[in-house]
């Protein structure tokens, strides 16, 4: 009778056995995954033709999910098949629905493409591109129109870096259609005798709003070595807070992707 049961006991105590010894693994390896720590990410948006290629917004996080850097991605065949016509052409770019970009007051980019340059010349006159990123949103941006009397009402004093000026109500310095009222820092090198433009940053206002931050460089200057990080002069405050504001801008090369990138960076809760 003894033997009659041993065989059967041992059928059931190997599986019993393979548990007990399973159990913990399965275990230890759900709490590694688990505790595997969060890493930053990058989302990108729609792409949009521009030229021979094609462009694409993009934010990144940081592993916590707090937004670390905004900015256009364009393509190396983006820089063949520009048009060349005097008027500028513009191509909207749509931000990625992820939660970082909501953490950011930017609702969309605009890249405008400048064959000949614009006013004032001979300053910006060489072929360049203007990156304007924008807080206000893309159906707004598309009403504001040439010499648009709310391009003269300016935002509160501490809005906008001190130094930053505008020129009087006239050409070339008037409201930009589909864009807004431009400043810039006449400190900046392109403004020194003999200077000469590659990289700049401009602020955008329209009806007592700030409501664009634009690096703007030359097409010139878009080749695999670029490299350019800048520190972005500050206001003293931000109407929208508890927001991310950036305070630096890069244009730089990613070989990978085969893309330049004009973003800015290194975000600050205001």
């Amino acid at each position: 009778m003894l033997t009659s049961f041993a065989r059967p006991l041992a059928v059931w105590s190997r599986p019993a056995a393979l548990l007990a010894l399973g159990l913990p693994l399965l275990l230890a390896c759900s709490k590694t995954e688990d505790s595997a720590p969060a890493q930053p990410s990058v989302a990108y948006g729609p792409t949009v033709q521009v030229g021979g290629g094609s462009a694409r917004g993009f934010v990144a996080a940081d592993a916590a999910g707090k937004p670390a850097e905004i900015g256009l991605a364009l393509t190396e065949s983006a820089l063949a098949g520009l048009p060349t016509a005097a008027v500028s052409p513009m191509f909207d770019v749509a931000l990625p629905p992820s939660a970082a970009a909501g953490q950011l007051p930017f609702d969309h980019i605009s890249l405008g493409w400048n064959p000949l340059g614009h006013d004032p010349a001979p300053t910006y006159s060489a072929p360049h591109f203007d990156v304007h990123f924008y807080l206000q949103s893309m159906a707004a941006q598309h009403t504001i129109t040439l010499d648009d009397p709310k391009g003269d009402i300016f935002p509160a004093a501490g809005l906008l870096p001190t130094g930053y000026v505008t020129a009087p109500n006239a050409a070339p310095a008037r409201t930009s259609p589909m864009m807004g009222r431009h400043w810039v820092d006449p400190t900046s090198p392109e403004y020194a005798p003999g200077g000469t433009f590659t990289h700049t940053f401009v602020y955008g206002t329209y009806d007592g709003h700030v409501t664009f931050l634009e690096p703007m460089l030359t097409k010139a200057m878009l080749v695999p070595a670029v490299g350019v990080e800048q520190a972005i002069k500050q206001p003293a405050a931000h109407e929208a807070t508890g927001k991310y504001y950036p305070t630096k801008y890069t244009i730089r090369h990613d070989a990978g992707t085969h893309e330049y990138l004009i973003t800015m960076k290194d975000m600050v809760l205001r």
